[in-house]
């Protein structure tokens, strides 16, 4: 859960950065827009009970989290904007992940999704808070063995099946077809400990190599075999991965990326030992591998923990609140704008496999008449899921 919302978060904060400059939002405005967002994420209570053990949540629970973040801040957003929103956001991190030729370099695109989220603010407590979750993040993913980041990856990767969405980024830049299927290229570092593909080895009778040959496969062009170490402490070939793709010159996936992921670690490192509050009061991982509380438990937490920034509050009444609709010229939708006034005039209907999903399993539960046991088990506890299935 830590990996996926803090690469997702960055991600948000990419796409209103971008969007809120190209519709010429005021500088002060559209700062205090992503303070009070990167503030909220990163507050010391959300991000140390995120980084408990907790099971993966679905896409709805994680939509919600995200939901309250967006508006935890001035600007509001309509329900078009926020779904288009949360499409970029998840389609991007699904590029990184896939993108990812060893499963460790998850951990070197969290580090340049939090150093690059570190640079869009211009608050010196916001840089502090996200310096905190650099080092709360190396605590609990730096000695992670190949293995466990292997079956992280396939937990995100779980995360985003069937997740198609078309960018138009992606699409003008040949990284996404039609249909929505990303195309991958590895170039970089192998799996750690992994060879690069196209050798034939032949051994003698005592097991020593006696020869040698190489072939050309096309999929390993550009494949170096990964150095032994850390991953903290290589340098990065893949530059672009955790990056701003939206930035014109991030587009080569080359402009300023140079600096390794040692040298970022390092520098928020220093900045945060000054800091009494360093690792957000959290300390190494102790394997924790139960889990007594349900995933219903964890998310009504974790969407109670994110809050409201003080900039929020101060809008609840509507009158200073900024109105953005993030998405102003989008060609699916007909007229201008695509605002909730204009979707009210169309007909729509909405299928959310959630609560067809809920629907089935009560039935099934009714026939082996448990539902009764189930509601006196789960008392007044699942507003936040009842709140979701309500919007089926």
């Amino acid at each position: 859960m830590p990996m996926l919302i803090v690469n997702m978060g960055a991600e948000m904060i990419y796409v209103l950065d971008q969007r809120l400059k190209a519709q010429n939002i005021p500088r002060d405005k559209s700062s205090k827009v992503l303070e009070d967002i990167v503030k909220t994420m990163h507050n010391d209570t959300f991000m140390s009970e995120l980084f408990k053990p907790h099971r993966m949540y679905s896409n709805v629970s994680t939509r919600q989290i995200f939901d309250r973040l967006a508006h935890s801040s001035i600007m509001r957003l309509n329900s078009n904007s926020m779904d288009k929103l949360y499409d970029l956001m998840r389609m991007g991190f699904k590029y990184q992940v896939l993108s990812c030729a060893s499963a460790d370099e998850l951990l070197q695109v969290t580090m340049n999704h939090l150093a690059n989220m570190k640079n869009l603010v211009d608050s010196a407590a916001v840089k502090r808070q996200v310096d905190e979750t650099v080092q709360l993040t190396s605590d609990n993913f730096g000695s992670m063995s190949p293995a466990d980041f292997y079956m992280l990856k396939q937990y995100l990767c779980r995360f985003f099946q069937d997740t198609r969405i078309k960018v138009s980024l992606f699409l003008q830049n040949g990284i996404q077809g039609m249909d929505g299927t990303l195309a991958i290229h590895y170039e970089g570092f192998t799996a750690t400990g992994g060879k690069v593909p196209g050798r034939i080895r032949y051994f003698d009778a005592s097991n020593r190599v006696e020869e040698e040959k190489t072939f050309a496969i096309a999929s390993a062009e550009g494949s170096v075999e990964a150095p032994e170490g850390p991953v903290l402490e290589r340098d990065q070939l893949n530059a672009h991965l955790g990056f701003n793709m939206y930035e014109a010159d991030s587009k080569d996936g080359t402009g300023g990326f140079s600096r390794s992921t040692r040298q970022l670690f390092a520098d928020s490192k220093a900045r945060g030992a000054g800091s009494s509050s360093s690792a957000k009061g959290v300390n190494a991982p102790k394997h924790q591998k139960t889990f007594k509380a349900t995933a219903a438990d964890g998310l009504n937490l974790l969407a109670d923990l994110v809050g409201k920034s003080s900039s929020a509050k101060d809008v609840e009444g509507d009158n200073k609140a900024l109105r953005i609709n993030l998405f102003p010229d989008d060609p699916t939708k007909p007229g201008s704008g695509g605002d909730d006034d204009d979707d009210k005039e169309v007909p729509t209907i909405w299928i959310d496999a959630a609560s067809d999903r809920k629907t089935s399993t009560d039935a099934i539960l009714q026939d082996f008449k448990m539902d009764e046991t189930k509601r006196e088990g789960k008392g007044g506890g699942d507003d936040l899921l009842d709140l979701m299935d309500s919007t089926g």
